[in-house]
């Protein structure tokens, strides 16, 4: 079925033809992907369960879910339950694992029908998949959370057994695998560990054996290899990213699969004296060419980026200039030869302008940049060096 969501895509001269007409833009590189996802399969030699929450960490959910079961992904977890349903709709059939809690019946009963693993940790969960199952004619798998630590949700993993038991004795239920989430404090993490194993052994004295038993997010991967267990479940890394600066010694390549790009809305000479943006905070110490770039933070191009961003105009690196605001940032053009619609690259795969240097710069983390790209920002996606698939918002109602 991945196959068919490339296939269906407009060839790459339609894409390429499309993408003159964007104002701004992401472009994410598939080879890179592919790259990151070789890397931890070779160091883990487990299954490799992607994270691919929050439009998988905003690269495109559905792109890229299609393009790792290209690369023979076989399971993805997300965090809410419409991008579990936004996967099936685009006809990917892949095994699905839904971190969302449900609440209604008519959720229950959409979860067992769409084939939907659901993450449940209460006998309560398990009864409504158990008589969604039943209502339906069909078999439902489930997923039990652990709290091992981490204090969020879970059952308490004095408990962790006693509820598994009781839900692999439901009708119509099977409990595919059991997991939790590290704290990612050293001393805490080994005994999470621990405790996730002693649930495991005490779920096998009692004849009962799951077929999957995750711990490792990201972090693990980078520093825990005990805890791979029988899947890891990583989210930013796959995007060639590394969470905290300790991680890049952890002997893994990495390459970031996503760029930034845009186009000058409109470019002029301003005199000295002349201010631009809000709060004048930016006053031009003498005649010089500055051009408007129709992207802000709406757009997830960080305020923290006033008077302190860098972007790359012709290949030079020009100063943001002044405020970043809802919509738009302003940008130094002076020396450059370049007018309304040339490209500016706001966050490149490498270099000065790195998604990591460009965070650090604006003083949030790599996650907090990923998770605030608009969805509605078009996505270019590139194998080869040609673009093989477009992701770009639709009109409502028109």
């Amino acid at each position: 079925m991945s196959d068919a969501y490339f296939g269906s895509q407009p060839s790459p001269a339609e894409i390429e033809e499309r993408v003159k007409d964007f104002p701004s833009w992401l472009e994410i590189d598939l080879d890179n992907l592919r790259f990151n996802l070789e890397q931890i399969r070779e160091r883990v030699g487990v299954e490799v369960l992607p994270c691919v929450k929050t439009n998988a960490y905003g690269h495109g959910l559905v792109p890229v879910v299609a393009y790792l079961m290209r690369r023979g992904v076989r399971r993805v977890l997300v965090a809410k339950l419409w991008e579990a349903l936004q996967l099936r709709e685009a006809g990917l059939d892949l095994g699905i694992i839904n971190l969302d809690p449900v609440f209604m019946d008519a959720q229950y009963e959409e979860v067992v029908r769409r084939g939907i693993t659901q993450a449940i940790y209460t006998r309560e969960h398990g009864r409504g998949v158990s008589e969604a199952a039943r209502r339906l004619g069909r078999e439902a798998e489930v997923f039990v959370k652990v709290d091992t630590g981490l204090g969020r949700v879970g059952v308490r993993h004095e408990k962790a057994a006693d509820l598994v038991e009781c839900i692999s004795e439901l009708p119509g239920v099977v409990v595919e695998g059991i997991f939790s989430t590290f704290s990612e404090d050293r001393e805490l993490d080994a005994v999470q560990l621990e405790r996730i194993l002693g649930v495991d052994r005490e779920l096998r004295k009692r004849g009962i054996e799951v077929e999957t038993r995750s711990l490792a997010s990201s972090n693990a991967v980078f520093h825990l290899p005990e805890s791979y267990l029988d899947a890891v479940r990583p989210g930013l890394a796959l995007y060639g990213l590394y969470p905290e600066s300790e991680d890049r010694g952890a002997g893994l390549e990495l390459r970031q699969v996503l760029s930034f790009k845009a186009r000058l809305e409109h470019v002029k000479v301003v005199e000295a004296g002349d201010s631009l943006t809000y709060s004048r905070r930016f006053v031009a110490p003498g005649r010089m060419r500055v051009g408007t770039v129709h992207v802000g933070y709406s757009d997830g191009y960080p305020r923290g980026l006033t008077r302190r961003g860098l972007v790359k105009v012709e290949g030079v690196l020009k100063h943001v200039l002044g405020t970043v605001s809802v919509n738009h940032h302003v940008v130094d053009l002076e020396g450059l030869d370049v007018g309304p619609g040339d490209v500016v690259e706001l966050v490149s795969l490498e270099g000065e302008l790195s998604l990591e240097r460009v965070s650090e710069t604006a003083g949030i983390s790599p996650y907090q940049f990923c998770v605030g790209l608009n969805l509605l920002t078009p996505r270019v996606y590139y194998e080869g060096g040609a673009p093989v698939a477009l992701s770009e918002p639709r009109l409502v109602g028109g």
